[in-house]
C-alpha cells in the first residue's frame, strides 16, 4: 500500500513540472488532489495582470499626449500673436498679384489701424527767401507756421494716424484697393507668408493707376494738391507755379495668414522741387523719408 502511494505522488509530480513547462500534449490524468491544487496555483499565477499591468503603462498614450501638449502650446503661441503660420507653400508672383488686388478690395471696405511717419531729410530750401517768407507766414499765422510747416503741411510731413471706420482718415492714407500688375513687383520675395517687392521710382505721379505707386496707394503729392494746399495755408500769398516731386526706394511687405491679409507696410523717399511766387519767384526744394503700416486688417 505504501508503495502504491509512492508512485501515485511521483506521477503527481511528474505532471505538475509538466505544467510548468508549457508541454502542449494531450495528457490524460486522475482525478488526483495534487493536480487540482496545481492546476489553481497556475491559475493563481496567470491571474497575476502582470500582461494587464504592462499594457495599463501608458507608455504610447503618454508620447502622445506629450505631442498634443506641445501641439496646444505651439497653437498658444499662435493665438497668442495673433496670427496663424502661413501655409507651407507660397503663392507665385502671379497668384499673389490676384490675390492682394482682390483681397485689398474686401479689405477697403473692412476695419484696420493706420500709422504713418514722415521726417524731412533735407527741410524745405528757398535760399535767401527763407527769412522773408517765414516772417510773411509766420505774421499770417501769429507766428504758428512757417515756410517748412506750411509746405511739410500737404507733403505729409508729421504723424497720420487712427482706426477705421472709427476716424475719418484722408484719402491719401486709406487702404487702396490695389490694381497692381506682375511686372509692377520689383525683387519679389515669398517667405511663410511674408512678401517683400519694390516698386519702380516715380515723377510726378498722378492717381489714375497708371504708374505702379498710384496701383498701389493714393500716399502721395500731386501739383494740383500742391497748389492748392499751399494757397490755403499761406491765405493766397504765396502761389505755386511748378512742382517736381520724385518717389524713390519704394518698399512693400505683405503679411497672409489664414489666407487673408492683416498687415500692410510701405515706405519711400521723396525729394521736390517748387517754383513758388511771392511777389518774386523763388525756387525751392526739400526731401523726405515716409514709412506707413495698415495693422490688424480685418475683413
Amino acid at each position: 500500500m505504501k508503495k502504491l502511494l509512492a508512485i501515485l505522488l511521483a506521477a503527481s509530480m511528474l505532471f505538475a513540472f509538466a505544467a510548468c513547462g508549457g508541454n502542449t500534449e494531450d495528457t490524460t490524468t486522475t482525478t488526483a488532489p495534487a493536480v487540482e491544487d496545481t492546476t489553481d496555483a497556475v491559475e493563481d499565477t496567470t491571474a497575476a495582470p502582470v500582461a494587464d499591468d504592462t499594457t495599463a503603462a501608458p507608455v504610447a498614450d503618454d508620447t502622445t499626449a506629450a505631442v498634443e501638449d506641445t501641439t496646444a502650446a505651439a497653437e498658444e503661441t499662435t493665438l497668442a500673436e495673433g496670427e496663424t503660420a502661413a501655409p507651407a507653400a507660397d503663392m507665385t508672383k502671379a497668384e499673389f498679384v490676384a490675390f492682394i488686388n482682390a483681397e485689398t478690395a474686401k479689405a477697403a471696405k473692412g476695419s484696420y489701424n493706420y500709422n504713418r511717419t514722415c521726417e524731412y531729410t533735407d527741410p524745405i530750401d528757398v535760399g535767401s527767401a527763407t527769412d522773408t517768407l517765414n516772417n510773411l507766414i509766420g505774421s499770417l499765422s501769429d507766428g504758428k507756421e512757417d515756410i517748412n510747416s506750411v509746405v511739410g503741411g500737404f507733403l505729409g510731413i508729421g504723424t497720420k494716424k487712427g482706426s477705421v471706420p472709427k476716424d475719418d482718415l484722408k484719402s491719401n492714407y486709406k487702404l487702396k484697393a490695389t490694381a497692381l500688375t506682375e511686372a509692377d513687383l520689383g525683387n519679389f520675395t515669398a517667405n511663410n507668408g511674408v512678401y517683400t517687392f519694390t516698386l519702380a521710382n516715380a515723377t510726378n505721379p498722378q492717381k489714375n493707376n497708371k504708374t505702379p505707386i498710384a496701383r498701389f496707394t493714393n500716399d502721395f503729392i500731386t501739383h494740383q494738391e500742391v497748389v492748392e494746399g499751399v494757397d490755403e495755408a499761406a491765405g493766397g500769398v504765396i502761389k505755386v507755379n511748378e512742382t517736381n516731386v520724385n518717389y524713390t526706394n519704394i518698399k512693400v511687405t505683405v503679411t497672409v495668414a489664414n489666407g487673408k491679409i492683416t498687415n500692410i507696410k510701405y515706405s519711400y523717399a521723396f525729394d521736390a522741387a517748387l517754383v513758388l511766387k511771392a511777389i518774386i519767384t523763388i525756387n525751392g526744394s526739400g526731401a523726405a523719408v515716409t514709412k506707413a503700416e495698415f495693422s490688424n486688417i480685418k475683413y
